[in-house]
Order: C-alpha cells, then sequence, then structure tokens
C-alpha cells in the first residue's frame, strides 16, 4: 500500500522572471504508511517581463511531480499527460508548458497590435494537485481559471482517482456494482432536491435552476476520504453560468446498496 503526500496549490508565488519553473512553497503532509511523495511546482510567464506581483497578462501553471515510490514514473507520465491537454487551446495541443505559455503570449500580444485601445488583461492558471486520498486511491484535481476577452471568466475542474496498488485511474464501474446506473441517478436526484429544498414532483428546470427537467450522474467524481463520493458539474454542463459549478455529495451511508463489496469503497 502506497500513500499521498497532500498539499494545496498556491496563486502567485515565487517566479519573478518573465519565464521560470520553480519549486512551490507550498507544505507537504504525509499520512499513510507508504513510500509516494509529490513535491509542487510552479510555472510563470508574463507579459513584457511582468512579475507575479503585478497585475499583467500571464500564464501560469502549479502542479506535482512526484519524486519517491514505486508508481513514480506512471504517475508522473499521467500528471504530464493531463497538464499538456489541460493547457490546450481549441483543437491545438503543445508538447510543453513553455510552448503553451509562450502561444498564449503571442495571442494576446497579437491581439494589442490589432486594438491598439485594448486595456484588458488576460490570465490562464492551471492548477493539479492531490486533493485527498484514501487507504486505496489518491484523488487529483485538474482546474483551470482563465480570462480571453469576453463577458466573464472560465473555470473548469476534473477529477481523477488513481488506485495506489496499480497507478491506474478507477471509473464508476470499479467502485459500483453491476446495474449501479438507475439508482445512482435517483440517489443524485434526491440529494439535489433536498438541498435546493424541492418537493418530489417539482419541475426541475423551472424551480432548479437546470437546463432540463433531470439530473443524473457523470463521470467527474472524486472518493472523498470518509469514503463518499462527489459529483462535481462544471459551469454551463447542467446550469446556466449564474447558476456556477454544482457538486452533490452522497456519503458511504448513501452508497452503501450499490457499493461492490470488493472495489475501493468497501
Amino acid at each position: 500500500m502506497i500513500s499521498a503526500f497532500l498539499f494545496s496549490c498556491g496563486k502567485k508565488q515565487g517566479s519573478t522572471s518573465d519565464s521560470k519553473q520553480v519549486m512551490s512553497d507550498t507544505k507537504s503532509v504525509t499520512t499513510g504508511d507508504g513510500p509516494v511523495k509529490f513535491t509542487g511546482k510552479k510555472f510563470f510567464k508574463g507579459y513584457n517581463n511582468c512579475s507575479p506581483s503585478d497585475t499583467c497578462t500571464y500564464f501560469e501553471v502549479n502542479y506535482i511531480e512526484a519524486v519517491e515510490g514505486r508508481l513514480k514514473d506512471k504517475l508522473n507520465s499521467f500528471l504530464m499527460k493531463q497538464i499538456l491537454s489541460g493547457i490546450s487551446f481549441g483543437d491545438t495541443t503543445y508538447s510543453s508548458i513553455q510552448a503553451a505559455a509562450d502561444s498564449f503570449i503571442v495571442s494576446y500580444s497579437d491581439f494589442r497590435k490589432q486594438e491598439p485601445g485594448y486595456n484588458q488583461y488576460w490570465y490562464f492558471e492551471y492548477f493539479i494537485r492531490a486533493a485527498n486520498e484514501t487507504p486505496s486511491l489518491i484523488c487529483i484535481e485538474a482546474s483551470n481559471n482563465s480570462y480571453m476577452g469576453g463577458a466573464h471568466p472560465n473555470s473548469y475542474a476534473e477529477f481523477f482517482n488513481i488506485s495506489k496498488e496499480s497507478g491506474d485511474t478507477v471509473s464508476l464501474k470499479d467502485v459500483f456494482v453491476k446495474g449501479f446506473e438507475a439508482p445512482l441517478n435517483k440517489m443524485i436526484d434526491a440529494k439535489y432536491r433536498e438541498l435546493r429544498g424541492l418537493k418530489p414532483g417539482d419541475n426541475l428546470q423551472e424551480k432548479g435552476d437546470l437546463f432540463e427537467n433531470k439530473i443524473e450522474f457523470n463521470y467527474n467524481f472524486t472518493v472523498e476520504k470518509d469514503g463518499g463520493v462527489t459529483f462535481f458539474y462544471n459551469t454551463y454542463e447542467i446550469a446556466p453560468y449564474v447558476a456556477g459549478p454544482i457538486d452533490i455529495t452522497l456519503t458511504k451511508q448513501e452508497l452503501a446498496p450499490i457499493i461492490d463489496p470488493n472495489g475501493p469503497l468497501k
């Protein structure tokens, strides 16, 4: 059995150069008995050599890297794959964080040349961290915040649950018994109505602020330390922007009827 060193990503700490990768100042906490250790790193690139303490256009990546443990190489391969996917724009993919940062700054510079009177700042922040862990899983959160013009900033978060034994990503079919889908949807519907103070027959589109008169499970979930499961719905996924992201947590007790007795939540 292995365990994770957990840490939280901070904003604008460290580098003061135009483009630099540095160790994060964040603290690490170890739990369990195993030898997987993550260290925090930060990459920052600012427009016109601005520093992290300035108000300016910038591209920033806060991430973790495994430095010890049997699964170190496999975890780092997974983490970098997610980072490069998360910092891609549209159909464009990049081979490195540096390449993505350079492209972002060039895009802003070109836009300024086309619109000389434009005085708004852009930013792109990407975070990948070990959010929590259970005896059998490391739960990874990958998220970004950005503003590249328009009416408002945007954000997105994605969660991955990694087996401490194999280093593979765990899916819902590994957590729950066969045929879990319909019972799980009923649990999520009931929990959302409970959170919003709605009755069983209330229309979720009219009274629950959703796009449709239903809410169902998705595959963007994290297993909590106590064995519960949180389903995360990004902005615009099931509701308008004003609703923001929506998360629904079901406790291990609530999920008991569909938990696989041989799975990671046993």
